[in-house]
């Protein structure tokens, strides 16, 4: 007696197809689909019960899902770990507790990679090749910042900075997810682009904000908003980012006066540092004045920030709206605009300026985990240092 023909349809391409069949002719439906991270890495089948016995259904059912595996967010494989899978916990679990232009850079960045990679690739598959293809198609603008192609007589080359910030974004991305545990196992085991080649500026613009440009910009700074005299006090005072400044609130102000710190403290809180350590440092006394003025005209306790947004005084003032407080201050000073730099450099001037103490010390007070990155991207050569260093050189002696 002959046996009766099983139903089976495959949807899809060899790697990401989707397979539904009986198992017994007449029964129930099944759906199955391969899996690279099942077993290990080792791979193995997803398989699911439809729970009904329409094959036209069934037949619907794995073109979708197959479809869905080519961007990575088909049903069947959701223990699958893909590029999107990755890209979407990040900006789900991280992303929120970036400021807002970050937001929008992780955004643009999670669609250009998705894009040029296939948001259905397993992250451990990614070459070097393509790598390093990306990386040549972005300095020469052969694609936008989206991962879109670009016509030739359209083209644009990018610098080399900006092809860096995408590249170390993804390595960040990544390192992120080797940390980041679901359903009891690392999303990653390891980085897949570790070791991947990121070349930066050859002369990156590094600008640093003098005593002098401060001094021309804090008189008119009250002419554009209160908050910007305090912001630049305290940007040129304690040489913290803008973002931890913005974030300050009322109890992280240690006004006591102790023998390490005769002025007072600021304790730094973690969530603001871009590190996510928090840190300890003493003010000097400019920076004290600062901050009784703002006790006196503005007083809060707790939790409360000490810039809230105009909006919203539940948030702190906007980084992009402080941007702009400070440029409108810097055309009505009549100090000419730095090429590559805002706020941040003050960052390198506060560094700069304390060059010749100990690095570890400079660092412990600026808030730098690692003191590399403070001497190779932020304290910078000055003519009166190189002229000393010329000029004042240290005697050597025969021992007698």
């Amino acid at each position: 007696m002959k046996k009766a023909k099983r139903f089976t349809f495959k949807a899809g391409d060899h790697g990401q197809c989707v397979v539904v069949y009986e198992r017994k002719a007449g029964g129930l439906l099944y759906a199955r689909a391969w899996d690279r991270a099942a077993a290990g890495g080792r791979g193995g089948w997803r398989r699911v019960s439809l729970k009904h016995r329409d094959q036209e259904r069934a037949t619907t059912y794995a073109l979708e899902q197959a479809a869905k595996l080519r961007d990575g967010s088909a049903d069947i494989t959701a223990g699958k770990v893909t590029l999107a899978h990755v890209l979407a916990l990040y900006q789900q679990k991280r992303t929120p507790s970036k400021s807002l232009s970050e937001q929008q850079g992780d955004e643009r960045r999670a669609e250009m990679w998705a894009r040029i990679l296939g948001g259905s690739t397993d992250p451990l598959d990614i070459t070097l090749e393509q790598w390093e293809t990306f990386i040549a198609a972005r300095r020469t603008g052969a694609i936008d910042a989206y991962g879109n192609p670009v016509a030739a007589d359209g083209r644009k080359p990018v610098r080399a900075r900006s092809v860096q910030e995408d590249c170390l974004w993804l390595r960040w991305v990544f390192n992120w997810a080797t940390n980041w545990k679901r359903d009891g196992r690392f999303l990653l085991t390891v980085n897949p682009v570790k070791g991947f080649e990121v070349q930066g500026e050859k002369n990156p613009r590094r600008p640093v904000a003098t005593d002098d440009r401060y001094d021309q910009i804090l008189p008119v700074a009250a002419k554009v908003h209160p908050f910007l005299v305090t912001l630049l006090i305290l940007a040129h005072g304690t040489g913290r980012r803008l973002s931890p400044v913005l974030g300050l609130r009322y109890q992280d102000l240690r006004l006591a006066k102790i023998k390490t710190a005769p002025h007072g403290a600021i304790q730094w809180p973690g969530e603001t540092d871009k590190e996510g350590q928090a840190w300890s440092a003493p003010i000097s006394a400019d920076v004290r004045g600062a901050l009784d003025r703002v006790l006196a005209q503005r007083p809060g306790v707790g939790a409360a920030y000490l810039f809230p947004s105009p909006r919203d005084a539940g948030k702190p003032v906007r980084k992009e709206l402080a941007s702009a407080w400070l440029e409108r201050a810097e055309v009505l000073a009549k100090v000419p605009k730095m090429n590559g730099s805002l706020w941040h450099a003050y960052r390198r001037g506060w560094a700069t300026a304390r060059k010749h103490w100990p690095d570890a010390d400079v660092a412990a007070a600026g808030g730098w985990k690692n003191a590399e990155t403070l001497r190779r991207c932020y304290q910078q050569a000055d003519e009166a240092s190189v002229l000393r260093v010329v000029t004042e050189p240290a005697e050597l002696r025969e021992i007698a």
